[in-house]
């Protein structure tokens, strides 16, 4: 459950003088003693206290009537329509939604979750955890503000999320493959150490190992972060003749498989959809599902810890569908 956010007063007990002296301190004025700025600073540290600047002018009792979507790529097609659908419970909840993006970088999502929760005091926050381990920051300013996570999952916070089945979309999207008679079939992906990526990896193997095949470290390609890395580590496979397929952990690795993969017979199958699919050439198996409800239900579980819900926290897995597009 959230915790009330302090106060100027409350600072002021802490420190043993007037609210205006908070104020006088906070605002940097001049002509206070050192010992009495000193008290308050300690007390504000110790507090965890922030002036609100966006809800400054608010009476007591009201809210920022906003919440937040941080997300890791603006320009990504998903999370286009998982803002969407956030949106839209957003505007039914007479919410406006703040959309930032972390760019995959632990320090933006340090500074982005710290303005938005503790200076902007938005209602809630929708988030799309980095890789990197923040913990002791989740769990902090979860303390002022409601949290839903998506996609990921990160370790010891007792937050809502909603996660994709990875593994289990993975695992169907290389069945099949094998189904359509491939037999090396590489993987290419991002950050090993995300959870998104560890779970299609898992199903992945799981694929391989019911199918009879061996699991080929040579064939893996990971930490590819841009459409072009991924074009590299596929056409490094097709030209030493090691593979006769690929999965693509993500829509963006996918264009960059396809990239290369250009007048080579070669399989391809993803996890996310892509833009103009239907338009290839030749068949591509792709791991599917309605980003925008994705979006949606993420929104409509903040909404319920905003308005007071107090049950567990919940952890929701979207379907995926395996489908093949172009050809």
């Amino acid at each position: 459950m959230t915790q009330r956010r302090p106060t100027m007063h409350d600072v002021a007990r802490a420190a043993g003088v007037s609210p205006a002296t908070v104020s006088r301190v906070v605002n940097n004025e001049r002509y206070i003693r050192e010992e009495t700025r000193a008290a308050v600073e300690r007390a504000i540290a110790e507090l965890g206290f922030e002036r609100n600047e966006a809800a400054r002018s608010l009476r007591p009792g009201q809210t920022t009537d906003t919440v937040a979507l941080v997300i890791e790529d603006a320009v990504n097609p998903f999370w286009s329509a998982v803002t969407d659908g956030a949106e839209e419970v957003a505007r039914r909840h007479q919410h406006m939604l703040v959309v930032a993006s972390t760019r995959q970088s632990y320090d933006r999502e340090r500074d982005l979750l710290r303005d938005l929760v503790l200076r902007r005091r938005v209602d809630g926050v929708l988030v799309v955890p980095t890789a990197h381990t923040q913990r002791d920051l989740h769990a902090e300013l979860g303390r002022w503000a409601p949290m839903v996570f998506l996609d990921r999952v990160p370790a010891g916070v007792p937050a809502d999320a909603v996660v994709l089945d990875n593994q289990g979309g993975a695992r169907q999207a290389v069945q099949s493959l094998v189904e359509q008679g491939y037999r090396r079939i590489a993987y290419v992906g991002g950050d090993p150490s995300v959870t998104t990526g560890r779970s299609r990896l898992a199903g992945y193997k799981q694929a391989l190992k019911r199918a009879g095949l061996p699991f080929d470290p040579a064939l893996v390609r990971l930490n590819a972060h841009t459409v072009g890395d991924a074009r590299t580590a596929a056409a490094d496979l097709i030209e030493a003749g090691e593979v006769d397929a690929f999965f693509a952990d993500n829509n963006r690795m996918c264009v960059g498989v396809l990239h290369a993969a250009r007048g080579a017979r070669v399989g391809v199958a993803a996890f996310d959809d892509i833009e103009f699919a239907d338009l290839l050439p030749h068949p591509v198996t792709l791991v599917t599902y309605d980003a925008a409800a994705f979006g949606a239900h993420a929104a409509e579980l903040l909404f319920a810890r905003i308005n007071g819900a107090g049950t567990s926290p919940k952890r929701s897995v979207h379907r995926t569908t395996v489908v093949t597009r172009g050809g």
